[in-house]
């Protein structure tokens, strides 16, 4: 996962390290851009998170993450409607109530959340439309988990434009997420659109 660092001027995300974590040896933070390239599990130990925090996402209790196998409808299909299931995690889909953050401190989720489906379809491939500004990637073995979403997301708006900027720079103001919907899925790959707001 990413999580914001103490208060030093500027906002870094880290995430924790494939280490085991065992009482002499506590996971190490990796700062971003230092993800390892070996792909995680959902079964990855991940940092917790407090109900205290300020960004704590909780579990929606009761809500349903299976994924449907099988043959994939359009996401406008009538059957698709008529079954009311939602196209990604309750924490980023825009059709509900997802969780609204900025994408400069980024999406902390805790290890229930984590581990959950991010997208309720049967892809290993999103690709994600950054508020119409330019295109990312969430890869997986199979169905992206939420830590797989939250990971990569950060991996790739901190990768660089040129010498002085990154993807997440050329938002400018506009870095605020409101959630993500769905416009077509195609041979294993979900072509999503990220939505976007102005920072206060």
């Amino acid at each position: 996962m990413y999580t914001r660092t103490p208060s030093t001027g500027s906002s870094q995300w880290s995430g924790v390290s494939d280490a085991p974590s065992t009482p002499s040896h506590a996971p190490r933070s990796i700062q971003y851009g230092q993800f390892p390239n070996t792909p995680r599990t959902p079964n990855t130990p991940l940092t917790p998170l407090s109900p205290g925090s300020p960004d704590f996402c909780a579990p929606r209790h009761g809500a349903s993450h299976s994924v449907a196998y099988g043959l994939m409808t359009p996401p406008d299909s009538p059957d698709k409607i008529s079954r009311g299931q939602a196209d990604f995690h309750p924490v980023l889909d825009m059709r509900g109530k997802p969780v609204v953050f900025d994408l400069r401190q980024g999406l902390l989720v805790n290890n229930q959340v984590a581990s959950m489906p991010a997208i309720h379809h049967s892809v290993n491939r999103m690709v994600i439309n950054i508020g119409g500004f330019y295109n990312i990637e969430i890869v997986s073995r199979g169905v992206p988990t939420m830590y797989d979403f939250v990971t990569q997301l950060g991996q790739a708006l901190q990768s660089p434009v040129d010498a002085r900027s990154t993807r997440l720079s050329l938002l400018g103001r506009k870095c605020v997420c409101v959630g993500l919907t769905l416009r077509s899925l195609d041979r294993g790959v979900a072509y999503c659109d990220l939505h976007l707001r102005n920072s206060a």
